[in-house]
């Protein structure tokens, strides 16, 4: 069962931005320490909202030492919470400043149910996990959005879930060249097989690292199928 949700106008953003300061403001073609600087920008900001549907559908505030890759990890807003909450956590990030943050960040009671990787999405070899989470990720996977999706699904182990957020082709970055968008029917076709599929479609103005801007999102959230 898919279940489609559509909502215009105003949306909190949680911890999408900092709005507090605007000499956080990036460029989003800055280059190639434009991650670096996002890092060092939004550490401490508070945790993006799309970690509570992650909690929400796995019962995520008792982590009973369950496994989540956070894909996208950044400075570790969202994998200090999971940390806390009882998950042990394994964060990716292509940006070796922000992993560096993140590892600098945590309790040293947490650390070791923390490991970390500097890598992409796209080829990157996977541990199964109960929770697969990419928040605002997947997109700057670019022209390997195909792979990336298909690597992070590949990972969700047996009536875990996966969580994540695709942009649509009215975002504003979607005329971005390393940026990539998509539409319900591909989400669908990535999402054959899985279970308790939700696909929460988002478009709306607000603020961004670099300025206002429109945003177009899908949240999704699916179950893979315990073994019979």
């Amino acid at each position: 069962m898919i279940t489609l949700i559509f909502t215009t106008g105003r949306v909190e953003l949680g911890g999408v931005t900092d709005r507090s300061s605007s000499s956080r403001q990036l460029d989003i073609n800055a280059g190639k320490s434009l991650w670096a600087r996002y890092a060092e920008g939004t550490a401490g900001r508070e945790p993006v909202k799309f970690l509570d549907v992650a909690l929400e559908k796995t019962d995520g505030r008792n982590g009973r030492d369950r496994l989540v890759i956070d894909l996208g990890s950044g400075a570790g807003n969202e994998a200090l919470v999971l940390l806390d909450h009882g998950w042990r956590v394994l964060a990716v990030d292509g940006e070796p400043r922000a992993i560096e943050i993140l590892e600098s960040r945590v309790p040293e009671a947490l650390a070791p149910r923390l490991e970390t990787r500097i890598s992409g999405f796209a080829d990157i070899d996977l541990p199964t996990a109960e929770l697969v989470f990419a928040s605002l990720s997947l997109p700057f996977a670019g022209d390997d959005l195909d792979r990336a999706v298909r690597t992070a699904l590949d990972a969700v182990a047996p009536e875990g879930w996966f969580v994540g957020v695709l942009f649509g082709v009215n975002d504003t970055w979607a005329a971005e060249p390393d940026i990539a968008v998509v539409g319900v029917g591909e989400i669908e076709e990535w999402f054959a097989g899985l279970a308790n599929i939700e696909i929460r479609e988002e478009e709306f103005d607000g603020p961004s690292g670099s300025g206002p801007k429109h945003w177009h999102w899908y949240v999704v959230s699916a179950q893979r199928p315990g073994e019979s």
